[in-house]
């Protein structure tokens, strides 16, 4: 009764494209929003998958007539790697607001929303995790909609905004430095987050939900940094924590900081523990991926990388 068309917000980032591709695989017809579709050619790879111009969320007329015919939606408006598609933190609200507004108006019928464990009306609205519990509770009360939220832990997968920064700064010198190294992580490979979610699409036992969404294996983002080192054969690397003063100047420098390993994303999102009891398989039906795996998968030297491919395509997780 849900058909098959799906419209994306925040669709162009490093879990939109792994969500998007996910959809095409499913066989939806999917639409993502941009304000500048000729950024994103490459969208027109995946199968049934096309761009739609959005120039303003102020635009009602515009977001009605986008949504018209697609009883699905999938928010993706708190993905911090969508470049010039980026939803500043202090514009959730306002933007999940005029969503919500125009879902009513559509009249659609199932949405699924990107969160992240821990967000929390408890949290001081100013931060990252209280603004995106505004989001939630837009989103939870859209009318007449089904609405899971996925409070996703730290997603991780070539060209990730925490492991892939690790990968280059240790490809320059065996020297780590970590921000926010005690915090607390559940890594996932952001394949198989995809693969949860748009199997949830029309999955009613998780209409209603908030599902916290993580890895097996708890660690803190130091011994994630080390575990990188250790895919990479690099046994002298040092990693040890870089102090906040630090982080925020390496991050403000970007790509002319001395260390690569940290970037202002980090410093937003990965404050606070992202851990849970929640159980991955129980949830979604599936075992994720080991963690050593996927980063073998790009952090490996290329002849064990060559190799971990070919485990993939053996596995059918390529």
């Amino acid at each position: 009764m849900l058909g098959n068309q799906v419209t994306v917000f925040g669709g162009t980032g490093f879990v939109g494209r792994a969500v998007v591709n996910q959809l095409s695989k499913a066989g939806y017809q999917t639409q993502v929003v941009v304000r500048r579709p000729e950024r994103f050619r490459e969208f027109a790879l995946y199968p049934q998958t096309k761009l739609v111009q959005l120039d303003s969320y102020d635009n009602a007329e515009a977001l009605a007539a986008l949504l018209k015919g697609s009883k699905i939606v999938i928010n993706l408006i708190a993905d911090r790697s969508t470049g010039t598609e980026l939803v500043e933190k202090d514009d959730l609200d306002y933007v999940s607001l005029k969503l919500k507004t125009a879902m009513e108006s559509a009249g659609v019928e199932r949405v699924l929303s990107l969160s992240r464990i821990g967000a929390s009306t408890e949290q001081d609205s100013h931060c990252w995790l209280g603004s995106l519990a505004e989001l939630d509770n837009h989103m939870n009360t859209v009318a007449n909609a089904k609405v899971t939220v996925f409070k996703a832990g730290l997603l991780i997968g070539e060209d990730d905004d925490t492991t892939a920064p690790f990968v280059k700064q240790l490809q320059r010198m065996p020297v780590l430095m970590v921000a926010n190294s005690s915090t607390e992580v559940q890594p996932l490979w952001v394949r198989d987050f995809a693969e949860a979610m748009v199997a949830s699409i029309k999955n009613p036992a998780t209409f209603g939900h908030k599902l916290e969404v993580a890895g097996n294996e708890a660690m803190s983002l130091k011994q994630l940094g080390r575990l990188v080192a250790e895919k990479m054969q690099i046994e002298d690397a040092v990693v040890f924590p870089m102090c906040n003063l630090n982080a925020r100047i390496m991050a403000a420098l970007g790509g002319l900081a001395p260390f690569q390993s940290v970037n202002k994303s980090q410093l937003l999102t990965l404050k606070k523990d992202a851990v849970t009891d929640q159980s991955f398989a129980e949830l979604f039906g599936f075992e994720p991926a080991s963690i050593e795996w996927v980063i073998a998968g790009y952090a490996a030297p290329k002849h064990l990388r060559e190799r971990y491919n070919s485990y993939r395509k053996y596995a059918n997780r390529d």
